[in-house]
């Protein structure tokens, strides 16, 4: 799918957009507000920290992720300055990049162009950090299953 064959409109209600990097970033910025509820390591990771995080698109789209003393929060745009900025090409390659967690794929990008960092560089260790601690444990027979699901799939589709 071509994520820039999706039209972006504005979602007031919740100070977003359909624009797909928007929606991944809001949707990691929620699971780290429940983890600073509810993880011990996540809540070690912000204890007494302020800071920052900025990821966004040369095409303009933004987005904060805040970091206040034990608090998460989010902000649309370029609020004000970043302690870090990281900076995508485009929306699908921010995406793509995001969901991989693969370091070489952002060693890629940066050796390419169409990843820039700026700022504090420990925060992007932060970030590392806290990403490992994002996806949600799946229980086991859940986990069976959706192997089982994932097999199907394939065997129905070829892929």
């Amino acid at each position: 799918m071509n994520f820039s064959s999706i039209p972006v409109v504005k979602l007031p209600i919740v100070d977003a957009t359909t624009d797909p990097l928007d929606l991944l970033v809001l949707g990691l910025s929620l699971r780290m507000k429940q983890l600073a509820r509810t993880s011990p390591k996540f809540i070690e990771l912000i204890h007494d920290r302020q800071f920052r995080i900025q990821i966004g698109t040369d095409l303009g789209v933004a987005r904060q992720i805040l970091v206040n003393n034990g608090q998460i929060d989010t902000v649309s745009g370029d609020a004000e300055k970043a302690d870090f900025v990281l900076q995508f090409a485009d929306s699908e390659q921010a995406v793509k990049t995001l969901m991989k967690g693969d370091p070489t794929a952002f060693m890629t990008g940066m050796q390419n162009g169409t990843i820039k960092m700026e700022g504090d560089f420990s925060l992007l260790v932060w970030f590392n950090q806290a990403a490992k601690l994002i996806p949600p444990k799946i229980p086991k027979p859940v986990k069976e299953k959706i192997q089982l699901a994932r097999q199907f799939i394939k065997d129905k589709t070829g892929k």
